[in-house]
């Protein structure tokens, strides 16, 4: 099961390796660090993990990356850009690194809800294939 999951990750596009390797899961794991730190930190990590911690039993069942990983991203990631859209008040004294980490994770996952969402109605439509 392992080895199928490493294959289906190695027949994934390059750029989408490196972007999930080099970008989006660290900077969805960094919010982990701040907890404790602000008020906002436990919320804002508990999203961001959450978003990628779910896919693991869809992997598992699916044995390789398909379309249908992009729902648990839409689920958790979707309210946590919305908070840190239109929220101030809930995110109120975030400075510094945890201010910045904010910004990047809030672009990091508005650039992958883009593509999450077009694989999510990818799948809707039929489009089941395990990469």
């Amino acid at each position: 099961m392992i080895l199928d999951i490493w294959n289906s990750f190695q027949r994934l596009p390059l750029w989408v390796r490196i972007w999930m390797c080099v970008v989006l899961a660290p900077i969805n794991m960094v919010p982990l660090f701040f907890i404790g730190s602000h008020p906002s930190a436990m919320w804002i990590a508990l999203l961001s993990v959450m978003g990628m911690l779910v896919n693991l039993p869809i992997l598992i069942r699916e044995r390789g990356f398909s379309a249908s990983l992009s729902f648990p991203h839409l689920i958790f990631w979707v309210p946590l850009v919305v908070i840190l859209l239109t929220r101030p008040p809930f995110l109120e004294g975030a400075t510094g690194a945890y201010a910045s980490v904010l910004s990047v994770l809030l672009i990091v996952n508005i650039i992958s809800l883009g593509f999450d969402f077009r694989e999510a109605i990818k799948w809707l439509c039929g489009a089941r294939h395990i990469a």
